[in-house]
This record gives structure tokens, sequence and C-alpha cells, in this order.
């Protein structure tokens, strides 16, 4: 996806101008001691978060703020947003400046929403923290912040690319109500320590540096899956230049898909592997076959056949890619039945076998061959319509089409010859086009 620099540039002024406004308008009521600490205590904890699975960060920034508000007011937790400047313009990342400036002023944002929220709710039920209500306060303080949070950085990223706000906004939906309870607790931990002892926060210091090592730890791992993955991939694209990019762009459209139909994240991360994986079989069909220019006959569509089982069988002994296995088994079966290497109906094909399926042959016919250009995108959703219930799941054509049309997808110009894979490819062009490019089997239903 292609950055808007229009809207993201627009956007991320709107937000500075007003976050630090609300900075300047706090930091005359905030002693100078108070406000250095506080800044370098969310310098520390910004700076030393964690990047895991998907450029997330886990950091204790949220839990720090939080603390701030109940111990020492809103007003310092807003000038204490100063500590993320420093953080992000030491990080090696593209454009620092602007992010710098944005989580700045969106971090004073959510920290005075938190801590209007909590001083309101003190002074309505005339109590004071720690008491029962005080702490109710808090866990209001805690959504409140949570809230404002993930509506800035859903607001940037749909400023940032052709991603909706309220889609955007319903995918972050989760992490708001994983974060609420950790964040409440250990911040209401945390306050109670400081407000007894500030050296009792020492003790809480212990246990989040293993957590962070083992964060640490997590992430190399991660790396490590992806990098063999990659791997792979790399082998695939090597042995068969023509389907150069394709596991990527299958990889990519089919998390936009399973974001579509609203599937868990954990089920998003597995249809990714599994998509970038699907043709890894072809390890071990032979070279002439694969990058033959030609029409295959029946013996070689009978071993091009064979790699969703051997690409089943690459991945059986790797623990972690173990739920991916079946996906690359039956991407090249069919609803009906009629699909190869077993023949099974649509009572074995998850959602994120059917998912895969739809993806891996519109980008088939989306990608410029030697012998024709590829389709425009509305031709080959039109194309999946029309064999949607007998060879590809309606649902996942339909998820697609809203998926393209979202990002703005566009065709590959890339030379491939991918089409000789699908004995259950959907037929493109017109029904001449068929009979003339078609270098599959017989297996193919023809309309």
């Amino acid at each position: 996806m292609i950055a808007r620099t229009g809207p993201l540039h627009i956007y991320v002024a709107c937000v500075s101008l007003v976050g630090f406004a609300v900075l300047a308008r706090s930091l005359p009521n905030v002693s100078v001691t108070v406000a250095v600490v506080a800044a370098l205590a969310v310098f520390v904890a910004e700076y030393f978060s964690v990047t895991i699975r998907d450029n997330v960060d886990v950091s204790l920034v949220n839990i720090v703020f939080l603390v701030i508000v109940i111990v020492a007011g809103p007003e310092t937790a807003v000038v204490a947003s100063l500590g993320i400047m420093p953080s992000e313009l030491l990080r090696a990342s593209s454009q620092k400046g602007l992010k710098a400036c944005f989580n700045t002023a969106q971090f004073a944002l959510s920290a005075a929403a938190a801590g209007a929220s909590y001083l309101y709710l003190l002074s309505v039920m005339g109590t004071t923290f720690p008491s029962p209500l005080g702490i109710i306060a808090a866990l209001v303080a805690t959504l409140m912040f949570t809230l404002v949070n993930l509506v800035m950085v859903s607001g940037i990223v749909s400023a940032s690319s052709p991603d909706a706000f309220w889609p955007t906004l319903r995918t972050t939906l989760p992490a708001f109500f994983v974060q609420v309870p950790s964040a409440f607790a250990l911040a209401v931990l945390s306050a109670l320590l400081l407000l007894q002892s500030p050296w009792a926060v020492l003790f809480m210091a212990v246990p989040v540096l293993v957590a962070r090592y083992a964060l640490m730890a997590f992430e190399q791992l991660d790396k490590a899956y992806d990098e063999l993955v990659r791997g792979f991939v790399n082998a695939i694209e090597m042995k068969d230049l023509y389907t150069r990019g394709h596991s990527e762009r299958v990889s990519q459209l089919s998390v936009l898909v399973a974001e579509e139909l609203g599937i868990s994240y954990n089920e998003r991360r597995l249809t990714g592997y599994a998509a970038l994986l699907h043709d890894v079989g072809k390890v071990g069909v032979s070279l002439c076959i694969i990058n033959k220019p030609g029409p295959l006959d029946d013996d070689e569509f009978e071993e091009i056949k064979k790699h969703p089982t051997i690409g089943a069988n690459v991945l059986r002994d790797i623990d972690f890619l173990e739920p991916a296995i079946d996906i690359v088994r039956y991407h090249h079966e069919r609803l009906d039945g009629k699909g190869y290497p077993h023949g099974v109906g649509e009572e074995e094909l998850s959602d994120i076998v059917r998912i895969v399926t739809v993806v891996d042959a519109f980008d088939a016919m989306t990608s410029t061959r030697s012998y024709r250009r590829a389709l425009r995108v509305d031709d080959a959703i039109a194309e999946l319509r029309r064999c949607a219930g007998r060879q590809v799941d309606e649902r996942m054509v339909e998820a697609l089409a809203v998926a393209v049309e979202r990002v703005g997808w566009q065709p590959t110009t890339d030379f491939a010859s991918e089409e000789q894979l699908h004995g259950h490819a959907i037929p493109t062009g017109t029904a001449q086009e068929r009979m003339v490019n078609d270098r599959s089997d017989s297996s193919e239903v023809s309309p």
C-alpha cells in the first residue's frame, strides 16, 4: 500500500497542534524537577520497548502515564509526554521527526483525557485514591487513556494508507480489551507502592526486566520463524522464476481477506504463513516441468499435481508450521470435490484453505503471462463470482472483492506460469481464449 502523504501530514499536523497546545498549557503548572523525573520515566519505558510480531511495540509506557496521573496529577502526566520525543528521535527509523511529533502529541492528549476523567470522578464522588471509589476512577482513566490512544493510532493508519478509519479501529479493538485490565492492575499496584515508598517501586523492576528479556527472546524466535519461511519461499522462486513474487502477493492479499472476514489475529497470522508457503511443494517437482513454456502433457501434469502433497510433507516435521499443513495440502481442492490431489469436498476445506484458494486463483488471473496480459481486477472478480459455489467459496470471493477495492489492488506485470499449476484453475478470458491458452488438464470446469 502506498502512503497518502497529503492526508497523513494534515492529520499529524492537526494532532500535533492540539497536543502541543495542551502540553504548553500544562507546562507552567509543573515543577521542573517533577517534570524531568516524569519525562525520564516515560523515556525509559518507551525507548526500551520490545518490537514483536507485525511491528507491534510492547512497552510499559501506558502504565507509566497512568501511574503519573494517579500519583502526580494529570498535568504532570501531560508534560511527561515530552519523554516520548527523544525516544523516537534516537531510534533508527524512517520519518523520525514525524513520528516524534505525532506520538508526543497523541500521548499528551491521551494523558489529558485520562487525567480529566480521573479528576472529574474524584470530585463528583468526593473521594481520593486509594479508596474503592478512587480505584474505580483509576479504571475509568485507564479506559479513557487506552481508547484515545487507539483512536488516534487508528487515525494515522487510516491517513497513511487506503484503509478506512472504522475498519482500522475495529481491528484494534481486541487490543483495547487486552490492554485495559493489565494496564489498570499494574498501574494501581505501582501507584500503591509508590505512595507507600518511592523505593518500593524498585521491587517491581525485577519482574519487569525478566518480562522484557523474555519478550526479547520471543522476538528473536519469531524472527527465526520468519526467516525460515522466507527461506522456503526463496527456494521456490529461485527454481520457478516465472512466479517470482506470487507467494508474497498471495500472502498479503489472503491476510487482507482474512481481516475483512473478521478472523482472529492468530488465524490471520496462520493465513499469512500458509499462503506464503502454499507452493513450497514445487521444490520437489522437476525444473523442466515447472518452467516448461508450453502446455503440459498428461504425465507432466500428473507430476505437477503432486506439489501440494510434497509441500505438506516438507512442513510435516516443523512444529510451528503444523497448522499450515492442511492448507498447503488442500489449496488446489474444490468445493465440488473435483480438485487435486485428493478430490476432497467442501466439508474438508477450512475457511483459511478457501481464502488461499480464491486468492491464489485471483493472483494467477491478474498476473501477466508470456502469452497474455493480466486480466483487470474487475474481470477477475467477475470470473471468480461465476465459479463461486462450485469451485470456490462465494463468501471468500465477496470478501476478496471488498479487500481489493479497499486497498486499490492492481494487477502485476510480472510474467508467470502459475496457471499451469491450476488443474482446478478458474478459467479466464472468453471460452475461445481458454481453449487456446489453457495449460491445465480437463479437470477444469467449463461453463
